[in-house]
């Protein structure tokens, strides 16, 4: 059995991560927002000026969005000509920025990309060093008590 002292910890850790997360969704929204983007348009964007050409489906996941959402994304950006869409096969087709959506992401997505540079950078080493085992260790665990539920 747990303390009612480790149960409390616990709770404001909880709180706290899901306060962070709202707060960093919110930010990113505002983000996109002043920018002229939907939220979906913008993830696009961003995941696609990280590694240009993915694949659908591996922009799926870099973009954290289902297949159904990044295909409407995708038909608006194709419409707005800032991505363009590469068949490779029949079943395998590959998403590359054009020429106007690589500027878009230059002029929008890497001032962001520097900001979260310097907001990292702005940490302590020693917390920066811990910070990704901490949130994937955090991650881990909540998935695997996900799957057992």
């Amino acid at each position: 059995m747990t303390s009612p002292a480790k149960n409390r910890t616990a709770t404001e850790c909880i709180a706290m991560v899901n306060r962070f997360n709202e707060e960093l969704t919110e930010l990113y929204h505002e983000f996109a927002r002043k920018k002229g983007l939907s939220d979906s348009a913008f993830n696009v964007l961003y995941a696609l000026y990280e590694q240009d050409g993915q694949r659908q489906l591996e922009l799926c996941k870099t973009s954290l969005m289902p297949k159904q959402t990044l295909a409407s994304a995708l038909k608006r950006l194709m419409t707005q000509d800032l991505v363009r869409i590469e068949n490779e096969s029949r079943r395998v087709s590959r998403v590359f920025l054009t020429e106007k959506g690589r500027q878009q992401a230059e002029a929008v997505i890497a001032p962001l990309v520097q900001a979260e540079i310097a907001a990292t950078r702005a940490l302590p080493p020693e917390m920066l060093q811990q910070l990704p085992r901490i949130l994937s260790r955090y991650l881990e665990t909540l998935s695997a008590g996900f799957d057992a539920l």
